[in-house]
């Protein structure tokens, strides 16, 4: 026996290349599903969701999806899984009399499920439904005797409709057309056979609906949770389903028709168009932008701060949440000041982002104002973010940071309970053991190097908190703490992004308690141009410790402003990283 044939060599390039292209580069996809799921290794959540059509499939795709939080474990499953499912479609393919010569076609509905899940929204349960189901055509086809394959069938149709939901119908499809077309079983028997499972497919989600779950319908009839959002209609997944039954038949066709000893050339010709086809679908549906968002927020969940910035430095960001995640390792690294106009900032949004309902946003914000020392809005927008999930589930993120916040705040007994949660999970386990032994402990928590921290930063008094007015916000957070240099450079750099240079210069002075070695970059720039609005020479008797080289750079981009018109690409490429390019030509 061959160890390396044609399908196998295939099968493991296909496999491999999924896994580069998840690992390396589509890694924080991974992740971000990770995060917005909370399995747990308990009877009642295996119970809960074993408790409606399709839930095995869900219980699975999100028992492998909790180990996404490393992405290139999760690499390993969805190539592991996308070849299985080709590996079992050519196998059913073989078993009706197939030539290896065809196997290329036979990757189509992998393919296509792997252009599925580059959307961060389809979801490990819907693969893991078609692995199922054809698991069963397998064993299907392995059967020789009509008198076995048909009780088979019929048996097979409630079970398989209770682990993976509305693909069911795939088997009794395939069952009908394999029958039909083989024409092994008398007339009567096969009449009878197609009769039983017209009449019990059907039947089995009314049933259901009448007596056991008060579901509507159509979510009945699809069962396993293959998007984000349960009432759309996963249209795509249906036509790889179709094809997973249309493909072994139509191999068994082009077998017998086409006669040609050129199987080199023919192979050839499929695995180019087949590789056509795949890079334009993928090259279609990644979404890099996404992608870019993704990576910083992940860098930020995990505080590798340094990695978000060189991130940053790689290709400066664009879009808000990922501005939003570079300002805040910036401040986490105390270059907030120094270098924050060094990259592209897109105003407000870029650093305190109005809340949304939804559960992107508010997580990402969080983090902003958990960092800061606002540990009830962050335990708001925790809350909110999990809430917002159109399926239904609990976040592992969110749950974390619930717990972190009701510790900080001193409410033990909140925090506990979703301590005990994570102690279900398989990730969290270790750090919520730990957290609950700190629990015990009060100086343990005050010692902290984080929330002993937040603990002290955090207002001691109720206030309202109001987007609208987040300067006066941030000036209570410094005033409640003036060692607190975060909240500081939070509130001067959104007088700067505002370009709000009043309340920058009376705001300014308070940062004396911070005992800086120099004044960072972007607020000289400030100061040196506030002095000038009052001043003819910006240079001349300024009170502030102004640098040499702001000195001279400000003249030179003075000096420009006011000489020429459309001066603006002119100061682009010398003074992009500076405040005055911002305040001057940024909204």
């Amino acid at each position: 026996m061959k160890i390396f044939t044609t399908d196998k060599l295939l099968s493991l390039a296909f496999g491999t290349i999924i896994f580069l292209f998840f690992a390396f580069a589509y890694p924080f996809h991974l992740n971000y599903q990770e995060q917005y799921q909370l399995f747990l290794f308990s009877t009642d959540y295996f119970f809960q969701l074993m408790g409606k059509p399709g839930g095995f499939s869900d219980y699975i795709g999100k028992f492998f999806t909790q180990f996404f939080f490393y992405s290139w474990i999760g690499a390993i499953i969805i190539a592991v899984m996308l070849t299985l499912l080709q590996q079992m479609l050519w196998l059913i393919a073989k078993k009706l009399g197939s030539k290896p010569v065809f196997v290329p076609l036979t990757f189509i509905p992998s393919l296509l499920y792997w252009g599925l899940l580059c959307d961060e929204n389809y979801l490990l349960g819907g693969l893991i439904s078609m692995l199922i189901v054809s698991f069963f055509i397998v064993f299907y086809m392995l059967l020789k005797s009509g008198n076995a394959r048909v009780p088979f069938v019929l048996i097979s149709i409630p079970l398989l409709y209770w682990l993976a939901g509305g693909v069911f119908l795939l088997l009794p499809l395939f069952a009908v057309a394999r029958e039909l077309m083989s024409r092994e079983m008398k007339k009567i028997h096969l009449v009878a056979f197609i009769l039983a499972c017209v009449v019990l497919s059907p039947v089995l989600p009314v049933i259901i609906k009448e007596f056991f779950l008060q579901y509507p319908m159509k979510r009945l009839w699809i069962g396993v949770d293959y998007f984000r959002f349960p009432e759309s209609i996963p249209t795509a997944v249906a036509l790889i389903g179709m094809l997973i039954i249309i493909i072994p038949f139509l191999l068994s066709f082009l077998t017998k028709l086409v006669k040609t000893n050129r199987t080199v050339i023919f192979l050839v010709i499929q695995l180019g168009l087949i590789t056509f086809g795949a890079y334009h679908i993928i090259y279609r549906v990644a979404d890099m932008t996404k992608e870019e968002v993704m990576a910083y927020d992940f860098n930020v969940r995990m505080r590798k701060w340094d990695k978000v910035i060189a991130l940053a430095d790689k290709k400066s960001p664009s879009s808000p949440l990922s501005v939003t995640c570079l300002n805040l390792a910036l401040a986490k690294q105390n270059l907030l000041g120094e270098r924050m106009f060094h990259y592209y900032q897109n105003g407000i949004q870029g650093l305190l982002p109005d809340f949304k309902r939804d559960f992107t946003i508010p997580m990402i914000a969080g983090e902003v104002y958990y960092h800061l020392g606002f540990v009830n809005t962050a335990q708001r927008y925790a809350f909110e973010a999990m809430e917002a999930l159109p399926d239904y589930q609990k976040s592992a993120r969110a749950v974390k940071r619930l717990a972190e916040t009701n510790l900080i705040n001193g409410e033990y007994k909140v925090a506990e309970k979703y301590l005990r949660l994570l102690q279900k999970t398989f990730y969290y386990r270790t750090w919520a053991n730990r957290t609950i032994e700190k629990m015990k402990d009060e100086k343990l928590i005050n010692q902290h190097s984080e929330w002993g921290w937040l603990r002290q930063c955090r207002p001691d008094k109720d206030f309202l908190f109001s987007e609208k007015e987040r300067n006066m916000m941030l000036g209570v957070l410094f005033t409640h703490n003036n060692k607190n240099r975060m909240a500081y450079e939070y509130l001067l750099a959104y007088c700067a992004l505002t370009k709000d240079l009043q309340h920058f210069i009376q705001y300014f002075p308070l940062g004396k308690s911070l005992a800086y070695n120099k004044i960072p970059k972007s607020y000289q720039e400030a100061l040196i141009y506030i002095w000038g609005l009052t001043n003819k020479d910006p240079i001349k008797n300024i009170p502030y410790p102004i640098s040499d080289k702001v000195k001279n750079q400000v003249q030179k981009y003075m000096k420009i402003y006011t000489s020429k018109t459309n001066v603006e690409p002119l100061l682009q490429e010398g003074f992009s990283d500076t405040y005055w390019y911002y305040l001057h030509f940024r909204k």
